[in-house]
């Protein structure tokens, strides 16, 4: 079986401390900001988001932040039969999404979770998070690892589910706990899970299977970073998988003759809570029904 070495080009640029643990892995410090929970009440309390995200300077002006850090054991190895096998490594990008767009209160899922990252960043706010990923080298024991090892981050009232949930797998043939888990689920969220043509259809299909059968969701948030590549039949740089993803979420979205879904470009000119460059290939998309 191959194996692939996972990099990061945004990462290797990040200043972060990491400690090899011995066993090939190695946990890593991220240190991020973040309003601190007071505030976060109010805001929430308070009716509008939107008023307070006008940028990185003036938000750190504007209100009190707690600094923090989260530690993540990391595999910097994995087999090609893995559907995050590209960034096991999750970007910092969909951290700054959940802090941003803090849910508090709310049931959410987030797929290909990699080492977890995310769902620990929204365990500080939401009730209740799924974490999911394919159960593969030991990957679902180290992110119930991670999650251990922030629990001190978390909202001592959420609680999080650490479980197998594989893009080639049909929603029909979902363990019973898992799509019972499902049917309370507000929102979905992933990052990077758009980098190969069959995976991408594999996740295409399962969102679309979620937004057929979760009856109280209200959005999908997907992060990922536009990887362009030279080629020779376009003579310029193009970005293969991103445009592959709108081709194939268009194609099964409008397959009986009317599209039952939004794909919504959302604005990223939100602060950075973690350090990394927001560079302009940086996208944000939310996935939602049409008449909503």
């Amino acid at each position: 079986m191959s194996v692939l070495e996972v990099t990061s080009e945004l990462y290797g640029e990040a200043e972060f401390c990491s400690t090899d643990t011995g066993n090939g892995n190695a946990i890593s410090k991220f240190t991020f900001v973040y309003p601190n929970r007071r505030d976060c009440a109010a805001t929430v309390n308070g009716g509008s988001q939107s008023e307070q995200t006008n940028g990185m300077d003036k938000r750190n002006d504007q209100i009190e932040a707690d600094r923090e850090e989260e530690e993540e054991e990391e595999c910097y190895t994995a087999s090609q039969q893995s559907q995050a096998k590209q960034p096991m490594i999750k970007l910092d990008k969909d951290g700054d999404v959940v802090v941003e767009r803090r849910r508090k209160g709310a049931i959410e899922i987030e797929l290909g979770s990699g080492v977890g990252l995310t769902s620990i960043v929204a365990s500080m706010y939401a009730r209740e998070v799924i974490c999911t990923d394919i159960d593969i080298e030991g990957l679902l024991d180290l992110i119930r690892g991670n999650v251990q090892r922030n629990a001190h981050l978390s909202n001592p009232h959420c609680r999080v589910h650490v479980t197998e949930l594989d893009f080639k797998v049909s929603y029909q043939d979902y363990p019973r706990d898992l799509k019972t888990k499902l049917q309370d689920v507000q929102y979905v969220i992933a990052a990077d899970v758009i980098y190969d043509d069959d995976i991408t259809e594999a996740f295409v299909r399962t969102i679309v299977s979620l937004l057929l059968e979760l009856p109280k969701l209200k959005a999908i948030y997907i992060a990922l970073e536009k990887r362009y590549v030279f080629t020779l039949e376009d003579m310029d740089s193009v970005a293969p998988c991103y445009d592959y993803f709108l081709r194939y979420f268009e194609k099964r979205n409008g397959r009986f003759g009317v599209n039952r879904w939004k794909l919504i470009n959302v604005c990223m000119n939100f602060p950075r809570y973690f350090d990394y460059d927001k560079v302009k290939d940086l996208v944000l998309l939310k996935v939602c029904h049409a008449s909503k």
